[in-house]
């Protein structure tokens, strides 16, 4: 995670942008919903991401 933090992020990387903000978006959801409604949440945002990647979307 410190790796993560010390690399700089080109805002131009869509992909990478659009992963942490899931994983952002994960955690604080489970922080302030219930735990199933968070990850079944966070589950179809990932499906619809990973779908993205698949077909070269992003």
């Amino acid at each position: 995670m410190v790796v993560l933090l010390q690399t700089p992020i080109a805002l131009s990387d869509y992909t990478l942008m659009i992963g942490l903000a899931i994983l952002v978006y994960a955690v604080l959801a489970i922080r302030f919903t219930k735990v199933h409604v968070a990850l079944l949440s966070t589950l179809a945002f990932s499906v619809i991401y990973v779908a993205l990647l698949m077909v070269n979307a992003l």
